[in-house]
């Protein structure tokens, strides 16, 4: 069909077939049958919520493309239900409602005919007159109509304000059939409700729909919207300054307005006002904290003073001599400074210890662990993520968990089985790589140990804080009621390792003497630490894909998947993750790789019979595309937000094992547990052969790669660069500009947290004294 080469066209058929469709931004390229056109027509653009058989207008121009010819591309588009027999048999058989296949859709077609669509809507019983379609069944095809009906709706509605499909199946699953009135009633409820819908998309609903800019309902969410803001970056608390200052820019309203509403949402408790001070105890003014925020510090601070108030159920121990045993057991005699963080750890209710690597935690840790043991003490161990439990477990040679599975999270009550009413099992709780633990957690976890129990705090104060707000570690450490020991000597193997010499380097702010400088020519496999040039982007992408491909494999025997860890500070961008991750996916899985892996490893051979219920010798596909990232059988993927009911959690790191055979979703495989996401789940899967180095704390890899660029300079920090290179076991490479490095290290202006935290630990802890440092 030859077409006319002009703007502003408009042209009307049934939707025959998507070919593709893009499930984050709606972008389709679908074929439309005219009621004129002998051949279909190939049509391009956003078509949010439809469905095959649909009959659509659309409005947009003609193009021609070099290989596939003639082409539609709309901007605009209205649908309708199917009304012809063969366009409604077409529309049910697409799988759009549960429970009516190609099948079922012919059969009920053929019995009802154009009344079809009518009858679903609004007369279901019948559907049990269709032979093979029994009552249950009907119920639950007219319960999936309804739920496609709001979602449809919905889709339609708001596909003027760039809200994605996605982001419409949750909005319909949060509010059901309401969705469409709240949306217009209290557009304002979705920024708080809905994952991935901030206040602008909200607002921009809001307006379009007539609300005035200084309604109550747009200031009120303005300023909840300015707190959630600020806690994600890390605070837990606003001063009345900050989020005046912030609020009425966001609203760009009269401050004595906003304040009247911070006032308002102050007295319906909706912000809880405290007193702000900083680390020192000086006094900022008053502040406003949310209420689970406010009320998660609160349970922090009762829960340890309580601990530290009640008496020890540990046995008698004799600190000396037990220190002495755990030496000659291990044949190792400890420092001065080691015997006091042992000996604070096992006479204080509460404790903590803190240094960077080589100063000898793991000793202690080991220490503790043999002596608790030898009394029978009930010994629980934690850390905040799968890595970093699994590196606590090495360390200290007993079992660990990840927080999370610790404290039992129950799918069915959205809770932890253990609280402050069924306290864990144990008399001695250690939880390490404490600086990752951010408030709420913390809340959870110090809540369910028990009041007469021991709790041992371990972390590197040095290292970028949690990614969550709050500022756990460092409160702990300078406010009441732990014993803190501060690590800061190097101890034997240290003192070899270009890594940990460079580590302190780092935070005296000093380049490394024994740094080595080298290009890719003339790489010294024997060096720990080696920095090589690259000015610019470019030749560093280049470079970590030579070491990614064939240096670090073939140098150092590993799995370049599995044991190496590229870290770049920044997402987008040349060397950014983006970027990293694309081209990496394509030297070590590229899809020949991931199509022979399948026929070859047994795992994915394992995974075919597991998953997806395949029972068809058919091969299970390669790989599966996904906005705009195509995901691999034998990727690396990263977990980027907690997800209680599959029980994988922010940070956790896995392998993808099988693809659906139809694509609609994968397993990936978290070495503790196999979990298998449809297409709908997969928005915070993310490949993870770069990760930022945040997303890194708590794990340990063989061989970490990180590109510095003068690009990043936003970014750089002197604890960022420290954080990432202590994540390497055995090798680091630094792949980037020397004035980068030189930026990063000579910037130690972090971002203070504002926090209540230390004020309601000295409350609740009385008259102790502050935490003692030795």
């Amino acid at each position: 069909m030859s077409a006319p080469h002009q703007t502003d066209q408009s042209i009307t058929g049934v939707l025959e077939r998507i070919i593709y469709f893009n499930e984050d931004s709606a972008y389709c390229i679908a074929e439309l049958r005219t009621p004129e056109g002998k051949t279909p027509v190939t049509i391009l653009g956003q078509l949010p919520g439809v469905q095959c058989g649909e009959t659509l207008r659309l409005n947009g121009e003609w193009t021609r493309h070099p290989q596939h010819g003639d082409q539609f591309k709309f901007a605009r588009f209205k649908s309708q239900l199917p009304a012809s027999v063969h366009g409604i048999r077409k529309y049910l058989g697409s799988g759009l409602i549960h429970g009516i296949g190609k099948s079922y859709a012919k059969k009920i077609v053929d019995y009802f005919g154009a009344d079809t669509l009518r009858v679903i809507s609004e007369d279901s019983g019948r559907l049990h007159e269709v032979p093979g379609i029994g009552k249950q069944r009907a119920k639950s095809i007219k319960l999936a109509w309804d739920e496609q009906r709001a979602v449809r709706d919905v889709m339609m509605f708001l596909q003027t304000y760039g809200v994605t499909p996605a982001q419409c199946v949750r909005l319909v699953k949060k509010y059901g059939n309401g969705a469409k009135r709240i949306l217009q009633d209290e557009p304002y409820r979705l920024a708080e409700d809905i994952e991935r819908i901030g206040f602008k998309t909200a607002d921009k609903i809001a307006l379009n729909l007539g609300f005035p800019t200084n309604s109550k309902e747009r200031i009120e969410a303005g300023i909840l919207h300015t707190m959630r803001q600020l806690e994600d970056d890390g605070h837990t608390l606003g001063t009345a300054e900050m989020i005046l200052e912030q609020a009425t820019r966001l609203l760009n309203l009269e401050p004595g307005l906003v304040q009247q509403y911070i006032t308002a949402l102050n007295r319906a408790e909706r912000l809880f006002k405290v007193n702000a001070v900083d680390s020192a105890g000086q006094s900022l003014g008053p502040g406003y904290q949310l209420p689970k925020t406010a009320g998660a510090e609160k349970r922090i601070a009762e829960a340890l003073a309580q601990i530290s108030q009640t008496k020890s159920i540990l046995p008698s121990i004799k600190v000396d001599a037990a220190i002495d045993w755990a030496e000659q057991r291990t044949g190792f005699e400890m420092a001065s400074l080691q015997r006091t963080a042992l000996q604070n750890t096992l006479r204080s209710k509460v404790s903590a210890i803190t240094g960077g690597p080589g100063t000898g935690k793991t000793t202690i840790l080991r220490a503790v662990v043999d002596i608790l043991r030898a009394k029978k003490v009930r010994i629980a161990l934690a850390s905040p993520t799968g890595r970093a439990a699994q590196r606590l477990a090495e360390a200290s040679g007993a079992p660990a968990s990840t927080i999370h599975r610790l404290l039992k999270f129950d799918a069915a009550s959205r809770s932890f089985l253990h609280n402050a009413d069924e306290p864990l099992p144990c008399d001695f709780l250690i939880l390490d790589e404490t600086s990752m633990l951010d408030t709420r957690l913390a809340a959870h976890l110090f809540d369910a140990v028990p009041s007469g129990a021991h709790l041992l705090l371990v972390g590197d104060a040095d290292q970028l804080p949690s990614v969550g707000a709050g500022n756990i570690l460092g409160d702990l450490l300078t406010a009441p009621p732990a014993k803190v020991t501060r690590l800061d000597t190097i101890y034997r193997q240290g003192k070899e390792s270009g890594i940990v010499t460079t580590a302190h380097a780092i935070l005296h702010g000093e380049t490394h003497p024994g740094m080595t400088f080298r290009s890719l020519r003339e790489l010294d496999p024997e060096k720990d630490f080696t920095f090589i040039e690259a000015e610019d982007p470019e030749q560093c992408v280049l470079a970590i894909k030579y070491l990614a491909r064939e240096y670090i494999p073939k140098t150092h025997g590993i799995d370049p998947i599995k044991d190496l860890q590229i870290m770049s500070p920044m997402h987008r961008g040349k060397g950014g993750i983006t970027l990293l991750n694309a081209e990496l996916q394509e030297v070590l899985n590229s899809k020949d790789q991931a199509e022979s892996r399948m026929r070859s490893d047994p795992d994915y051979a394992a995974a075919r019979q597991t998953h997806f219920r395949e029972k068809t010798r058919k091969p299970l596909p390669a790989e599966l595309e996904y906005g705009s990232t195509t995901f691999r059988i034998g990727d690396k993927v990263i977990q980027n937000r907690n997800n209680y009911d599959k029980n994988v959690f922010n940070g956790d790191t896995g392998i993808i094992r099988a693809i659906a055979p139809d694509r609609s979703g994968l397993t990936v495989d978290f070495g503790e547990t196999q979990v298998e996401y449809t297409k709908g789940e997969m928005a915070n899967v993310h490949l993870a052969y770069a990760i930022s180095i945040h997303k890194s704390q708590g794990s340990e890899y063989p061989v970490v790669v990180i590109p510095l660029l003068k690009q990043h300079f936003l970014l750089l920090q002197r604890n960022l660069v420290y954080t990432g290179i202590t994540r390497a076991k055995s090798k680091v490479y630094l792949v980037g500009s020397l004035d980068a490095y030189a930026m990063a290290i000579k910037n130690n202006e972090q971002q203070v947290r504002r926090t209540h935290l230390q004020a309601r630990l000295r409350k609740a802890c009385g008259d102790q004294a502050d935490a003692a440092s030795s």
